[in-house]
């Protein structure tokens, strides 16, 4: 009988979506779960847990938030800075608070890798076996967020989990890539808590109206400018089907405010384009989610 070891990978599967009908594709702001209104600046502050673990989460997150476009400004306080909480309000050490800055806390609960093993038999047809050995590895962290407001107050409290898990050859630089992968599960679990997020969505084209479209259908892929410049140009045509397109021109030039007027009068008009009470509602939507966020007044 021989022992072997076992490795294997899974394969990632895509899938691809595709759509169809001329439309346009307007980049909109979400509102992240935690209301932190339109503050651009993130400042991570000191946590609690083994030095080396709190310093590992706090490399992740500020990579992490560093990438994040809506936060114009990311800081990491160190350990000179401490977030303090009793579940309901919190003070912080800073002197003086900035305005539009939120602030965030990562206290590192678990911090911990498991290596097992497990063996199963082969048996072959000319009476030979062998034993596999199976070596699993289980990276663990969970992290306690806590995030306050520029006067100190309490936003959220909650806590996320990062699991990652290798099977085959287990060695100490696939344990500390697994720790890092855990790590950024969870902190990135918590950063799509705290931050706006941009989202690209498409909204269609009214295409009913062949010699209106001949003169819109370069615009519709155009650059924002293009297609301001296109609504304005139909700003003197006549009809339902004129109205709307202006109007999604006009949401893709960047004019939520104006785009959002248009959408209404052209779901009011007389043989309005069948999706134009939907899209006006959608539109309403992304209006008062710039306006939360202090995008548009």
């Amino acid at each position: 009988m021989t022992t072997s070891r076992l490795a294997f990978a899974i394969p990632a599967i895509v899938a691809a979506v595709s759509g169809c009908g001329a439309s346009v594709q307007v980049d909109h702001w979400t509102g992240a779960n935690v209301g932190i209104g339109g503050a651009r600046t993130i400042v991570v502050t000191d946590a609690f847990g083994r030095d080396d673990s709190v310093d590992a989460i706090a490399n992740v997150a500020v990579g992490i938030l560093d990438n994040e476009s809506w936060f114009a400004s990311v800081q990491d306080l160190g350990r000179w800075d401490r977030l303090e909480t009793d579940g309901r309000d919190a003070w912080l050490r800073h002197g003086e608070m900035d305005r539009g800055t939120v602030y965030v806390r990562f206290d590192v609960l678990e911090d911990l890798a498991v290596v097992s093993s497990t063996e199963r038999v082969v048996d072959y047809d000319d009476g030979t076996s062998v034993v596999v050995i199976e070596d699993t590895l289980s990276a663990h962290t969970l992290i306690s967020v806590t995030v306050a407001d520029d006067a100190g107050v309490i936003l959220d409290e909650v806590e996320y989990e990062g699991v990652q898990a290798v099977t085959g050859l287990i060695d100490e630089k696939v344990i500390a890539t697994a720790m890092h992968e855990a790590a950024s599960a969870a902190v990135s679990a918590a950063v799509a808590e705290i931050a706006p997020f941009r989202r690209t969505i498409s909204i269609p084209i009214d295409e009913r109206d062949d010699a209106l479209m001949a003169r819109i259908r370069s615009a519709i892929d155009g650059s924002p400018f293009e297609q301001g410049i296109a609504a304005e140009r139909l700003a003197d045509v006549a009809g339902p089907s004129a109205l709307y397109n202006r109007a999604v021109l006009t949401e893709g030039s960047g004019d939520i405010v104006s785009a959002v007027d248009l959408y209404r009068a052209a779901a009011a008009a007389p043989g309005a384009y069948v999706e134009s009470s939907s899209v006006r509602d959608e539109a309403e939507l992304r209006l008062r989610e710039a306006r939360n966020l202090g995008l548009v007044q």
